[in-house]
């Protein structure tokens, strides 16, 4: 199911859980722009690139 932007920030504002993890992420990618210096496109590559590999790791046993 494909959600929309405004459908994203409903959650975002009314889902304290999904608020809570949003917060993270953008902390963590504010967190690799400064460690890095790296721009933000390769922190949006960085995000691409993980979307498909998040649940890798507990995938295999």
């Amino acid at each position: 199911m494909t959600f929309t932007d405004k459908q994203m920030f409903e959650a975002i504002e009314t889902n304290a859980d999904v608020k809570l993890c949003f917060e993270k992420i953008s902390f963590a990618c504010k967190e690799l722009k400064s460690k890095t210096g790296c721009p933000n496109d390769d922190v949006d590559r960085f995000l691409e690139f993980a979307i498909g590999k998040w649940d890798y790791s507990n995938s295999n046993p």
